[in-house]
């Protein structure tokens, strides 16, 4: 990733390094794991607004990951933390998706597209709260900044699939309690 999206550099105490990245290095895990699901599951579904989805969460994933990969690139050969421009982590609006399709609970079976949305919609609130997790260790708000600013984006990501499933299971506003 090219160095335009750093907005500026900081020094970083050297105690605070090794969490920094360690935290980091978790994070280029999780994004690369998210990668590889949204693209495995673009391909395999024959639903059109699913592929989109998907698609597009692939995307998000690889971007995310390369800024970590700047970031940790950074901190490893300066020893300084690389700021981020917000929208720089965020990149382009997802895209439009309004499903026609409407499946009963009954036939939510293994593997189907709702098991995957759902699985999507539990790892992107996991990411969401790793990252929470670490802005609220981080001693640097530099660093607090950056791991929360991820931490929106992962709740995003869930938003975007929670309106995705809602559409699909609609039960035309039929409240259950």
């Amino acid at each position: 990733m090219d160095d335009t999206i750093i907005t500026r550099f900081t020094d970083i105490p050297k105690a605070y390094s090794t969490e920094i990245s360690t935290a980091i290095a978790i994070g280029k895990e999780i994004e690369t794991r998210a990668r590889d699901f949204y693209a495995r599951n673009a391909e395999r579904t024959e639903e059109k607004e699913l592929k989109t989805a998907f698609e597009f969460l692939a995307s998000q994933e690889q971007k995310h990951f390369e800024i970590l990969d700047t970031v940790a690139q950074k901190l490893q050969e300066d020893g300084r933390f690389a700021v981020i421009n917000k929208e720089d982590l965020r990149g382009p609006a997802p895209p439009k998706i309004y499903p026609n399709k409407k499946e009963n609970i009954d036939e939510f079976g293994e593997k189907n597209e709702l098991t995957i949305l759902l699985w999507a919609m539990r790892a992107e609130k996991k990411a969401e709260l790793f990252y929470r997790t670490q802005a609220n260790k981080a001693e640097l708000d530099e660093a607090k900044e950056f791991f929360n600013n991820l931490a929106d984006f992962e709740a995003e990501h869930f938003e975007f699939l929670d309106a995705l499933f809602s559409a699909w299971t609609s039960t035309d506003d039929f409240i259950l309690g």
